[in-house]
């Protein structure tokens, strides 16, 4: 007779396919909270800031801008949320 994991084992002939179903089910909280956070309007702005420098460059190729400032702008607003929030859903 065999019992609990022996028997799943030996009906489905491999322990790492049950495993890697509970992994995918897994959500990641930085990867949740970062779609949370777009949807803040200090966020929201400083993204169009970011794409619109982004257009902008795209246009003109011949331009040194290379919206680094933007992209700093928005990821230091979207930590600063992120750091308020995260480590209350780590268990």
């Amino acid at each position: 007779m065999v019992w609990g994991s022996d028997k799943k084992m030996l009906d489905d002939g491999d322990p790492k396919k049950e495993d890697e179903e509970e992994e995918q089910e897994l959500v990641e909280p930085l990867t949740a909270m970062r779609e949370y956070c777009e949807q803040i309007q200090k966020l929201v702005k400083a993204r169009e800031w970011l794409e619109t420098c982004t257009d902008c460059v795209s246009l003109h190729p011949n331009t040194e801008e290379d919206c680094t400032e933007e992209l700093f702008d928005f990821l230091h607003a979207q930590d600063h949320f992120m750091a308020h929030t995260l480590f209350e859903s780590v268990k």
